[in-house]
């Protein structure tokens, strides 16, 4: 891997984490505006976590959660209600935000990452 290939995986995983380290009502406010359900946060950053995961450490963790999430049947994680209520969400922006801290980089504002809604589950 050349060292703009790692930079463009490392820029792509640092949007991806800013998105999941953003507040309840930042992450609200990009689900509204992109048309897509809460679950999109974790598809994009399923989609880019394994890029990072050599360079970025920590990253599985937050999939782990994910996953977690996605298997629990007994409680809608995915409601827009969630993203401020449930423990999983709190525990991922939580470690999101760590990992930025340890990259020092600031998560500043939600990124504007664009999600084709057709795609989109």
């Amino acid at each position: 891997m050349d060292q703009e290939d790692a930079a463009r995986r490392v820029r792509l995983v640092r949007e991806a984490l800013a998105l999941v380290a953003a507040s309840a009502e930042e992450q609200r406010a990009w689900v509204l505006r992109a048309r897509v359900g809460t679950d999109e946060i974790a598809l994009l950053f399923d989609d880019v976590w394994r890029l990072g995961e050599g360079v970025v450490p920590g990253l599985r963790a937050i999939d782990e959660i994910f996953e977690e999430m996605s298997c629990d049947r007994t409680v809608d994680h995915w409601s827009v209600a969630a993203l401020a209520e449930d423990e999983g969400w709190g525990r991922v922006r939580e470690l999101a935000r760590g990992i930025l801290d340890r990259e020092a980089a600031t998560p500043g504002p939600v990124p504007e990452i664009r999600v084709n809604p057709s795609a989109a589950g």
